[in-house]
């Protein structure tokens, strides 16, 4: 029993080492991702992006049963897919969607619901059939999901907020705005810069419908 005991240790410490592992890369990725996706359109943010989707494959690889690269990777592909051409950038938007997808199956709460958020955005964002999968119906039933999983979180009120907008329903987009708005945010969260950004949208989104 003892023996039994000790290599049960064994695993959750090894376990516990792989998840610290893949924290650190992922946070340092992340990090890089914030700071590019700052910066303007030119050929080294492009050559940046390269290398970090390089890099977080590598993650993904390594961390097969984890959402939390597959989600980072999603992001930076959607990235990339703002300063690509129109085809390259469908392309790449669906690579994404392939990889919240499987993030999702692994762990739908994982980074507070992200993969669900993001996956609901693309579905109203796209066009939809023939050229792409756009569904407003899809994407409000991901963004509901989103809601369930944080219903506190900026990117979470923030982007069911726009999608009502976008439908015209802008009384019920008040208190999803209003609460994006008065969301706590962590300084030392590597989102940190973004989730900020969402509730200046937030607000300018508020002040528009006043």
């Amino acid at each position: 029993m003892r023996n039994l005991f000790f290599v049960v240790f064994l695993l959750l410490f090894a376990q516990s080492a792989l998840a610290d592992s893949m924290q650190d890369r992922v946070s340092k990725i992340e990090a890089s991702w914030v700071d590019t996706t700052q910066a303007e359109p030119a050929v080294e943010r492009k050559n940046i992006f390269l290398q970090l989707a390089e890099d977080i494959s590598d993650v993904v690889i390594a961390f097969p049963s984890q959402a939390e690269p597959l989600i980072l990777k999603s992001a930076i592909l959607l990235t990339m897919a703002e300063d690509a051409s129109s085809f390259v950038a469908l392309g790449l938007v669906k690579q994404a969607k392939k990889l919240l997808s499987k993030a999702i199956d692994i762990d739908p709460e994982a980074r507070e619901g992200s993969a669900l958020v993001t996956m609901g955005v693309l579905y109203y964002k796209v066009p939809g059939w023939p050229i792409a999968f756009g569904d407003d119906d899809e994407a409000e039933v991901y963004l509901l999901k989103a809601l369930e999983v944080n219903p506190d979180g900026v990117t979470s009120n923030y982007f069911y907020a726009e999608f009502l907008l976008e439908q015209g329903k802008d009384k019920l987009a008040v208190s999803y705005l209003n609460k994006a708005i008065d969301a706590k945010v962590d300084p030392g969260n590597t989102s940190f810069k973004i989730k900020v950004r969402q509730k200046a949208k937030a607000k300018a989104a508020l002040a528009n419908l006043s």
